[in-house]
């Protein structure tokens, strides 16, 4: 009867184990089964310019196109070789202002621009203000794309890589899905997001099964050149060894219970004699 008791104690604890496991892999878990679903603040991020950075300025009129078309710099072929970053697409016509070291752009006509520190939207008011006040063109429009910001994403996810900040305010739930999302093998409780705070690498760790964890996170917003690491699960790190995962398998435990059964009406019919 122990013997038994034993075994209806294994079954149960493997039950256990299993659900243990499935609870691991939902996203978002307390937002289930409630009748109402709470309210998540989250703070926005606006991306801004930098030293280094590479913007697509473009400036446009519907009045007189051919007054604007001298801000404007056609996008020369590159050399035999060479490496674009984004702005060879075919989607751009014009070649990128690249943000000197002062902060500042050497635009046509105008000349030199401080644009170190603001946002896209600041950048094309200034450029729009400049044309303006000058008497240069008095519909101009301006529009203003950033080229070289972007977050990588690493670990057990479908496909990993570099992925291009297109926007403002780019979550981290919008970059893992951009890579496929992650693959069911992967962490979900501890994703890993490292990034550069005053020069120092700081890494913030978000629990995608709680909803209330991710969008409380520092790093629910991505900054350029922020690091997304992917954990990978317990079981997917045993498989680093050739037998890693053997005592996981249900034929072990069946073949440990028989031969458990085996010894112990062993044991029970010598005692007997």
């Amino acid at each position: 009867m122990k013997f038994k008791s034993f075994i209806a104690t294994a079954v149960v604890m493997a039950c256990f184990s299993s659900c243990k496991s499935y609870l691991s892999v939902p996203y978002f878990q307390d937002l289930q089964n409630t009748a109402q679903m709470p309210v998540l603040n989250v703070s926005n991020e606006v991306l801004r310019v930098y030293p280094g950075d590479k913007l697509n300025i473009v400036v446009s009129s519907a009045q007189t196109p051919e007054m604007v078309a001298k801000f404007n710099l056609p996008l020369q072929s590159q050399r035999i070789g060479a490496t674009s970053e984004g702005y060879s697409n075919s989607s751009y016509s014009t070649m990128p202002y690249l943000i000197d070291t002062k902060g500042d752009i050497d635009f046509p006509v105008i000349g030199k621009i401080r644009v170190a520190g603001m946002t896209r939207e600041e950048v094309e008011v200034t450029v729009k203000n400049l044309i303006v006040t000058r008497q240069l063109c008095n519909d101009a429009i301006v529009t203003c794309e950033v080229l070289n910001h972007y977050v990588n994403v690493l670990g057990d996810v479908r496909t990993p890589g570099r992925i291009q900040i297109d926007k403002d305010n780019i979550t981290i739930l919008e970059a893992l899905s951009k890579c496929g999302d992650l693959n069911i093998t992967g962490e979900r409780q501890d994703i890993v997001v490292l990034r550069n705070v005053d020069g120092e690498q700081k890494a913030f760790h978000i629990d995608l099964t709680s909803a209330e964890d991710v969008y409380k996170s520092e790093a629910y917003y991505l900054r350029p050149d922020d690091v997304i690491y992917v954990n990978p699960n317990v079981m997917k790190q045993r498989t680093s060894t050739a037998a890693g995962n053997s005592w996981q398998t249900p034929s072990v435990y069946f073949s440990l219970t028989s031969i458990m059964l085996s010894v112990t009406t062993l044991i029970v019919s010598l005692t007997k004699k």
